[in-house]
């Protein structure tokens, strides 16, 4: 099973953004969803910065060094988010660079992730569970980035490509910004406010929009898995009893993941696309 492997592959052209200055991790707490205040080097955070109604402005990956939080995310949020994020900084003791250009990542996921990574001594360790496996991405130069992929591919490491790390996402059904998550989505829509949102953390934009469907109230789609008999495309409706309940967002020939109504049952069949699908199939060895 290709969950089994270990693959990796250059993802050095995520944005990238360095925040630094002495008050980085309490304008972080200000301005996302996760907490950061109590962040310490080596450590990791999900995060999305949303809006006061609870609508999400991007989603980005983050890990803390000695003097500061790099920060990761999809290259079509790179113009709008750093923008937002750079908007209140001239206040506050801190500095955002954006080191696109000078910060090769390096994507190593699978069940030796920690072997490879080994390999690239001086590259800083962001684990990830962008894929739904033990993964990390490597932060290096981006002269050294080329080096480093032959070195674990002369290590035994295998190359993926983005359609196959794509089919591995969908197969464990993990949101991605572009396409579960867009500028309508919710954090609780897709799931991800397990790991980017902390309910407890003190004020943020949005903070009372998160505590309100947390606490008291609900969404109305959620994040489904799906598995046909055909191969499913991307953007195909998804067709119960006649009626639309959703939208395929990501698809890997007969696997996709969609935006369906959240009362919709596990084991629910649909159609697709004019073919058949199971709403969250049972699935051996998951």
């Amino acid at each position: 099973m290709e969950r089994d492997r270990t693959l990796f592959a250059d993802r050095s052209d995520r944005a990238k953004l360095r925040v630094h200055g002495p008050k980085r991790l309490w304008f972080l707490h200000q301005q996302l969803t996760q907490a950061f205040e109590d962040m310490t080097p080596g450590a990791v955070r999900d995060a999305a910065m949303i809006t006061v109604h609870g609508r999400m402005r991007g989603y980005l990956e983050t890990v803390a060094t000695e003097d500061a939080v790099l920060c990761h995310f999809e290259p079509e949020l790179r113009p709008g988010l750093i923008e937002e994020l750079s908007r209140f900084a001239p206040l506050i003791p801190v500095e955002i660079d954006d080191v696109t250009e000078d910060w090769g990542l390096v994507l190593v996921a699978g069940p030796e992730w920690k072997e490879g990574a080994r390999l690239c001594p001086h590259a800083i360790m962001h684990e990830t569970a962008s894929l739904g496996v033990p993964a990390a991405y490597l932060w290096m130069p981006a002269e050294t980035t080329a080096k480093a992929l032959d070195v674990l591919a002369e290590q035994g490491f295998e190359p993926a490509a983005e359609e196959r790390l794509e089919a591995l996402r969908v197969e464990l059904g993990v949101p991605r910004w572009g396409r579960e998550m867009d500028f309508k989505t919710f954090p609780q829509e897709v799931g991800v406010d397990e790991r980017a949102v902390h309910y407890n953390k003190g004020c943020y934009l949005g903070q009372e929009a998160m505590a309100k469907i947390h606490f008291r109230g609900k969404v109305n789609r959620r994040l489904a898995r799906l598995g046909g008999l055909q191969p499913l495309a991307a953007g195909a409706e998804v067709i119960l009893q006649g009626k639309k309940i959703g939208a395929v967002t990501s698809s890997s020939n007969r696997r996709a993941l969609a935006l369906v109504r959240a009362e919709v049952e596990p084991g629910t069949e649909v159609m697709v696309g004019g073919s058949a699908a199971t709403v969250d199939p049972a699935e051996e060895g998951r």
